[in-house]
């Protein structure tokens, strides 16, 4: 099966074929070097209000403004890992992310999965993955196992995660490698139905009985900056331990098909819509002035 595709402005047979029998397709080159340029100046920013704190306290000696993006965040906080953070959320509402979490070409993508009503679901995160640090490890997991059923809209129906139509995206601001942390997926996983998970120290993880007759098939998911992934919520993955010396940055987002609740206490935003183009998120400004809500 071929997981790995060119460019294409909406899904083609073939792409829809390897993502509903793997459970993941790799599209290369989708996102434009702007975007991602823009992308890792508000990673910056975001770095800098942070660690701010800690440099005027002396804890960080120096703010390593000449260090490239992907050893900054280390240098910064090799003094004090227990002090870095893991990941940033309720910080993405920057005009800099507004090309990535809307942009047409991954909109339309998403579109040709999920219908013409396209939420971004309110779950959208920037991972800095440290070397050798385990907070930044991620388990094998379905994101599915995160979400608790729910009612639907109308309260007649009980919904639960596997009746969601989502679809996950992925994207490196760096090339990620398995030496440095690449994901890996199962695929096939996600015809599995939610499986039960262990809570561990940091992250949920499949139970051993699930996970361990099916570690064999793991595939690395080696992209470069620009690719993106689309995978199914119900698809076995995790990250591979970063073993070089940079980090390995990524952001992770979803899309749902609006017409559904999104079984969180929070609606997310939308992103596509013929029903109610009024409340589509339009422009970066807007988008800034919004929260995780």
């Amino acid at each position: 099966m071929m997981y790995f595709m060119s460019r294409p402005a909406t899904l083609t047979r073939e792409h829809r074929e390897c993502f509903e029998a793997q459970g993941f397709v790799i599209l290369r080159n989708v996102l434009g070097e702007e975007t991602l340029e823009g992308v890792r100046r508000e990673m910056n920013w975001i770095v800098n209000m942070h660690a701010g704190e800690f440099i005027e306290a002396g804890r960080i000696p120096n703010p390593c403004y000449d260090e490239p993006f992907d050893r900054r965040f280390l240098r910064l906080y090799e003094s004090c890992l227990d002090q870095a953070p893991n990941s940033f959320r309720t910080e993405l509402h920057l005009p800099g992310l507004f090309p990535l979490f809307f942009h047409p070409a991954v909109l339309d993508l998403a579109e040709s999965i999920l219908g013409p009503e396209v939420r971004l679901y309110p779950n959208y995160t920037a991972r800095p993955k440290l070397p050798r640090h385990e907070p930044t490890l991620v388990l094998w997991h379905q994101d599915a196992g995160y979400t608790d059923a729910g009612m639907d809209p109308a309260g007649e129906e009980r919904l639960t995660a596997a009746d969601l139509r989502m679809v996950n995206v992925w994207s490196p601001l760096v090339p990620a490698r398995p030496e440095n942390g690449c994901m890996q997926f199962i695929p096939g996983t996600h015809r599995l139905g939610v499986v039960d998970h262990v809570n561990r120290e940091f992250y949920l993880e499949i139970v051993d009985r699930e996970i361990e007759p099916r570690l064999d098939e793991a595939v690395d998911v080696v992209c470069d900056p620009g690719d993106v992934v689309l995978f199914s919520n119900m698809l076995f993955h995790c990250g591979r331990p970063n073993v070089s010396d940079t980090v390995r940055w990524s952001l992770d987002w979803r899309y749902q098909d609006a017409t559904q609740p999104t079984l969180r206490p929070v609606n997310g935003h939308l992103a596509r819509s013929r029903a109610h183009p009024e409340r589509v998120v339009r422009d970066p400004e807007q988008w800034s002035q919004l929260m995780m809500s």
